[in-house]
Order: structure tokens, then C-alpha cells, then sequence
């Protein structure tokens, strides 16, 4: 543990400006359209099933108060 640590200090002390501008890798821009993406699936996929999940809900509803005597 402690080498990896000694390792990562070392890096990091040897990192110059040049390597900070380097463009390697995703920027903002494409993790933000990634998100927007994901958010967008995941709202289409919720409206989708919006009305099974509400019918499965109201069966289970009537169910349970089927199940409870009315008495109490």
C-alpha cells in the first residue's frame, strides 16, 4: 500500500503544465452528452412502464385490502 501511495506522489510531483493541457481521454463536453443521453433513456424507459407499474400497483392494493377484515 505504502508503494503505490510513494508511486502516486511520485507521478504527481513530476506532472508539468504540458502534461495537464494534454487533450487524451473524454472532456466535459463528451461526458456530458453521455449524460444527457442517459437521462433522455432513462425518462423514455419510466413513461414506458409508467402505466404496467401503476396497474401492477393498484392489483396489489386490492389485494392486500381484500386480505384485511373489515372489522378492524
Amino acid at each position: 500500500m505504502l508503494d503505490r501511495l510513494s508511486v502516486l506522489i511520485g507521478r504527481v510531483s513530476t506532472l508539468s503544465l504540458e502534461d495537464l493541457k494534454r487533450e487524451d481521454g473524454q472532456t466535459t463536453v463528451e461526458y456530458a452528452v453521455v449524460l444527457v443521453l442517459v437521462i433522455l433513456l432513462a425518462t423514455a424507459v419510466f413513461t414506458a412502464l409508467s402505466g404496467s407499474v401503476s396497474t401492477a400497483m393498484g392489483q396489489i392494493g386490492a389485494k392486500i385490502t381484500a386480505l384485511i377484515p373489515s372489522s378492524l
